[in-house]
């Protein structure tokens, strides 16, 4: 046992050498635009036992100043690993942080509880230490299954060996990244394909044609995947880890370009609306889920020529993305600011229109309104009807009968889809509706507001004042 691990050693060290000299000159250039102050290289060593995972963890590269350790929820017996020297120097007394110091090595160790014991097709997420502020850029795992459970560990990175001994399992695997998902299960399947980019798994072996296609994929990160070609019976979610239940070229390119999409921009997996729009843009056709491909479209039938090529050298330009940023660059490729993806991950059930904002701050009788939202709609201007109204000193309520608009001396009814309103029981015509709900928020047009709730408005540069013209 002692010479395998001995040997696969051996050949890590080298390995990494070569690679992490490189890889120090490409992450070192991203690190300010990524919002990181630095990033690192880890080195994971799993001991499973039958209630519980130990685990030591090597830090490598630390920068000199003073570091935030964040520990899993979960995890017990924090300490520092006392088998390696120094290993403690920079740790705090209160484990949460590495101090300001020279060492650039630090190594820790801590428990994993397993309640129901590490069952079959059971997936171990978040379950390392990260720091603030940095990034993994690479990461080496070893496995160790002191109860020889067999059958197979995916974890998103390359397996670099596997050994059955007679007191332990043991597999090692490395690669670029870090690792946020630690996959088990009993059935081991075979490797049919291996690339720089993805490790399939599958008891069927796959057609040359497919090899083939496979092997002039490129994908727009350099992260690792680990594809199975099963169900997902336990609906996992994991960022380097996918099943696909069809071995057609079509399905496994989109799988793999969103998940890489995800590695690349760091989407996070409850995300993966936003990762399925970036991929479409990527690969030139709608991608993924249905509300994912309308956003493509929409986006594409607003564009002209000139904005989707600016659009797509933003995207490929970028390091880490998120709905905000995204919102950002939009907002900067089309000239008028917008909320679009924001909105869209809010409403998430809803497809959110293309819409643009005022971007100029709203005063109501002299008051800034931080959260007030304008919005130009199909030549009507918008405004968010509730926090006006409260300013204004009145309550909106929805009900099944229409929205009920009033203060202590007037109350309004504005009925659903009906082309008039009440006034203190005084039926007035409506030739168009004064709200509109847009998501979960009701809108009021502006000229509907003046007229109703007796307001004036004047519109400078940088600001729009709205003023009570009468009180009641």
């Amino acid at each position: 046992m002692k010479f395998v691990i001995s040997f696969l050693s051996m050949l890590l060290v080298v390995t990494n050498s070569v690679l992490l000299l490189f890889q120090y000159h490409v992450y070192s250039s991203s690190l300010e635009e990524n919002g990181t102050s630095f990033y690192y290289e880890q080195e994971i060593e799993m001991k499973m036992k039958e209630n519980k995972i130990i685990v030591k963890q090597h830090f490598n590269n630390l920068p000199n100043e003073q570091t935030t350790i964040l520990w899993p929820i979960s995890s017990e017996n924090r300490s520092c690993d006392l088998s390696i020297s120094e290993s403690c120097k920079r740790l705090s007394e209160d484990l949460t942080t590495f101090k300001e110091g020279e060492s650039s090595k630090q190594s820790i160790s801590y428990e994993i509880p397993l309640v129901d014991g590490f069952q079959d097709k059971k997936t171990l997420s978040d379950f390392l230490v990260k720091l603030e502020k940095g990034q993994v850029s690479y990461t080496t795992l070893h496995v160790t299954d002191e109860l020889k459970r067999g059958g197979m560990w995916v974890s998103g990175l390359p397996i670099i060996g596997i050994e059955s001994l007679d007191l332990i399992d043991y597999s090692l695997s490395y690669g670029s990244g870090n690792i946020t998902d630690l996959y088990w299960q009993k059935k081991v399947l075979p490797i049919v394909f291996e690339d720089d980019y993805v490790t399939l798994y599958s008891e069927k072996k796959i057609s040359k044609e497919l090899m083939n296609q496979l092997k002039e994929l490129r994908l727009p990160n350099s992260e690792h995947v680990s594809v199975l070609f099963e169900k997902n019976t336990n609906h996992m979610n994991a960022s380097r880890i996918s099943f696909i239940d069809s071995e057609d070229i079509a399905s496994l390119q989109q799988e793999l370009v969103v998940k890489n999409v995800q590695l690349k921009y760091g989407i996070d997996s409850s995300n993966l609306l936003l990762a399925e729009v970036i991929s479409s843009y990527l690969m030139n056709r709608p991608i993924g889920s249905e509300k994912a491909n309308w956003m493509y479209e929409t986006l594409n039938n607003y564009f002209t020529t000139d904005q989707l090529a600016d659009w797509k050298s933003k995207l490929q330009s970028n390091k880490r993305l998120n709905a905000e940023k995204l919102d950002k660059l939009l907002s900067n490729t089309i000239g008028l600011k917008t909320s679009y993806f924001t909105f869209n991950m809010q409403f998430s059930s809803e497809n959110f229109p293309l819409l643009f904002e005022d971007s100029r701050t709203v005063y109501i009788n002299e008051l800034q309104q931080e959260n007030m939202k304008v919005l130009f709609k199909d030549g009507k201007v918008l405004y968010a009807a509730e926090p006006l109204l409260a300013v204004l000193g009145y309550t909106l309520k929805d009900t099944n009968k229409g929205l009920f608009v009033q203060n202590t001396s007037r109350a309004f009814r504005f009925p659903i889809h009906e082309p008039f309103y009440v006034l203190n029981e005084k039926r007035f015509d409506a030739m168009s509706e004064p709200f509109e709900k847009i998501g979960s928020v009701y809108y009021i047009e502006e000229a509907w507001m003046i007229r109703l709730f007796l307001v004036d408005i004047s519109k400078q540069d940088k600001r729009i004042t709205i003023t009570q013209s009468a009180l009641f």
